[in-house]
């Protein structure tokens, strides 16, 4: 990714993105920097003002959202940033440097706040709830309707100027994974212990909480928790509640007390929802449920050194504590806990089912981490997974794995691996009692996870599912990571561009092939040719085929390069036609196909099945006709071994002859002599 701007224009000309807008690479607008990106000015091609827009190119490393890009462009609303072009940016010829770039309609303010911290004078409740609270609600309304997940709504993140008429704004959410930069205080509890990578797409409900916290800052003016840290605020909210944390006993509005307490609910099918807002805004006053997993014990459970009344804190202290959390749950004293203490047959038996499963599966490998994963999910089921120091709610494997690869965290990646071979993630989905049909899918696709990555075949295991759980992400080979090729359309390309200055590696690897096999190529037997040894005359031809379908389809017509780069890989393929001729002339014309760059036409020639079946037929016809003359030349040779046999064979043949040449050279005599004197 680049980290420096350098237009591949003129210094004052822009870098187009799409065929409509283009951006100026020397006119940063800091303001509205992302941690994902950097902001630039923009305009549509064509316009007046340099800055009428604002891109954002995601140069810091960061998978942008280019999954739910149709969801944001159908959005037209005031209070969220409208998305008007994306796409792959061109940011620089030399080296080649591609990014992916945003293009929004410029925010009409400033950010609200440029830190949590900062204080504010407190609008009046109708004010609040004319200017901020009203529009607030139809932005995630407008989320809602088209499945967007925003991920993003914090203080920070708002551009509004305090009491203005001006509708507030939501500011940008696709240069980075959802809830990636969102502060704990802002993330329900069990994002907010998750690994910012680890806590996956999120849904609309945790929009709302952010939007319960934002609007709980608001109402008082300030931040309650200022100087906390995100670990402290988590562990203060599985303790004591997020509303009871946020606001404590700080005096608010009737209303707004409602509200918050259905936002802030800890449990996510308590929590309000959109559909619920609407309903709160038109007057009609719902009802908050308390969730079961706030219940105190009659006696506590003494662990690490404290004591635990409730559930959630105790299953956060066990994951944090991983071997004596193994010996109160081998030796069954947390279960007559549950049972005796807190009256709960149900988690008591999921704990149960939790460590049988366990020892059913037959799983040995770090078996203490694998059974006090399980016990924290059968007693906290929403909270997230926690295995071996990793923090992750299971839509987050996918984000995760790629924050893995592009650090070469080879130990993180391999505990990533164990998650999914071990169906942690089914037993966490088995463990949502009410929503387990929702999630269905999700555990269907990682089982089919689970079965890739015990694949080793080329293109299969870790990198495969990296693609797959990832459609959006470009192809990370470091042969054309550069060129940010997104799909096998723009393949060729960049390995043609590659081929003209470094040859020094094969045109293929482990990425390339899991991103072709993800993409849609599903001949998995090419790629399993392709790995086969170096002196295997499949393994070019495997190749070839591969990318000559890619051309055949995509273009470009020509590559030169790339065909040059895969000749010497066709050379075990030449070598096993048997006709000295027929070599000389393919290589002559292989040759002549690859500086035109026709991939299909060498594949043809290298491959073609009556060429093949030519040259065989020659060759066979070639050694029947050997063998032929090695028989006549043996029986000469045995003959000539034996005396007798040659007189026999031989001798009388050749008298017989000389006997009737001499009989007619006489006869020819006599008769010569008698007309000579006849005539005399």
């Amino acid at each position: 990714m680049p980290q420096s701007p350098q237009s591949s224009a003129n210094p004052h000309g822009g870098i187009a993105l799409g065929t409509r807008v283009e951006i100026f690479p020397h006119t940063p607008l800091p303001e509205f920097d992302t941690i994902g990106g950097t902001a630039f000015a923009c305009r549509f091609k064509g316009g007046e003002e340099a800055a009428d827009l604002v891109a954002v190119l995601c140069n810091k490393g960061l998978q942008p959202r280019a999954d739910v890009i149709t969801s944001m462009r159908s959005i037209d609303h005031a209070s969220l940033l409208r998305l008007l072009e994306s796409g792959v940016a061109q940011w620089s010829n030399e080296p080649v440097s591609r990014a992916f770039a945003f293009a929004y309609q410029r925010p009409l303010a400033s950010r609200f706040k440029q830190s949590i911290d900062e204080t504010h004078t407190p609008l009046s409740e109708d004010a609040l709830n004319h200017h901020f609270v009203a529009p607030m609600i139809s932005a995630l309304q407008e989320l809602a309707r088209v499945g967007l997940v925003h991920g993003g709504i914090r203080p920070t993140n708002i551009f509004w100027r305090l009491g203005s008429a001006t509708a507030p704004q939501l500011g940008e959410c696709l240069s980075s994974p959802p809830g990636y930069d969102q502060p704990a205080l802002f993330e329900p509890i069990e994002r907010a212990m998750s690994l910012p990578m680890g806590r996956g797409s999120g849904d609309a409900l945790d929009d709302c909480y952010a939007f319960g916290v934002t609007l709980a800052l608001m109402i008082l003016g300030h931040n309650p928790l200022q100087g906390v840290d995100d670990k402290t605020i988590t562990q203060m909210k599985i303790e004591r509640g997020s509303f009871a944390t946020l606001v404590g006993n700080k005096r608010l509005p009737a209303t707004y007390i409602e509200l918050l307490r259905g936002l802030l609910a800890d449990e996510p099918r308590l929590r309000w929802n959109a559909a619920d807002l609407e309903q709160w805004q038109s007057g009609r006053r719902l009802t908050v449920k308390n969730a079961d997993i706030g219940r105190h014990a009659s006696r506590a459970i003494s662990f690490a050194g404290r004591e635990y009344w409730q559930i959630r804190p105790l299953a956060a202290a066990l994951a944090a504590h991983v071997p004596e959390a193994a010996r109160i749950l081998e030796n069954g004293h947390l279960e007559k806990w549950l049972r005796r203490a807190l009256g709960d047959e149900i988690k008591a038996n999921d704990l149960d089912e939790a460590r049988k499963s366990l020892k059913e599966s037959g799983k040995s490998a770090h078996y203490e981490e694998q059974l006090v994963a399980r016990a924290c999910v059968a007693l906290d089921p929403s909270s997230p997974i926690h295995y071996r120091g990793i923090t992750l709610l299971p839509t987050g494997i996918a984000g995760m794995l790629v924050e893995m690869v592009t650090a070469g965290n080879s130990a993180n990646i391999q505990i990533l691996s164990e998650i999914i071979s071990s169906q942690l993630i089914t037993f966490w989905i088995e463990m949502q009692k009410e929503a387990k049909t929702d999630l269905v899918p999700l555990g269907q696709q990682y089982e089919r996870m689970r079965a890739l990555l015990e694949k080793t075949t080329f293109g299969n295991g870790v990198e495969r599912i990296l693609y797959e759980l990832n459609p959006s992400l470009p192809c990370f080979s470091p042969l054309i990571r550069a060129h940010y090729v997104i799909s096998p359309k723009s393949l060729l390309a960049a390995l043609e561009h590659v081929a003209a200055t470094n040859r020094s590696r094969e045109p293929i690897d482990r990425h390339i092939a899991a991103f072709l096999l993800a993409r849609g190529h599903r001949n998995e037997l090419l790629f399993e040719a392709i790995a086969a040894p170096d002196s295997s005359s499949r393994r070019g031809v495997a190749l070839l085929t591969v990318f000559s379908e890619l051309q055949f389809r995509y273009g470009p017509d020509a590559l030169p390069n790339l065909a040059q780069w895969i000749l010497p890989m066709l050379e075990p393929a030449t070598q096993r036609f048997l006709g000295k001729r027929m070599k000389e002339s393919l290589r002559a014309t292989m040759k002549e196909s690859a500086n035109k760059g026709d991939l299909g036409k060498m594949l043809q020639l290298v491959d073609d099945p009556k060429r093949i079946e030519r040259d065989q037929q020659d060759f066979l016809a070639a050694r029947l006709l050997y063998l032929s003359t090695l028989k006549e030349i043996n029986t000469l040779e045995t003959r000539m071994a034996n005396r007798n046999i040659m007189i026999q064979s031989f001798g009388k043949p050749l008298a017989a002859s000389l006997s009737s040449f001499l009989s007619i050279i006489l006869i020819l005599l006599i008769a010569g002599r008698a007309l000579w004197q006849t005539l005399k």
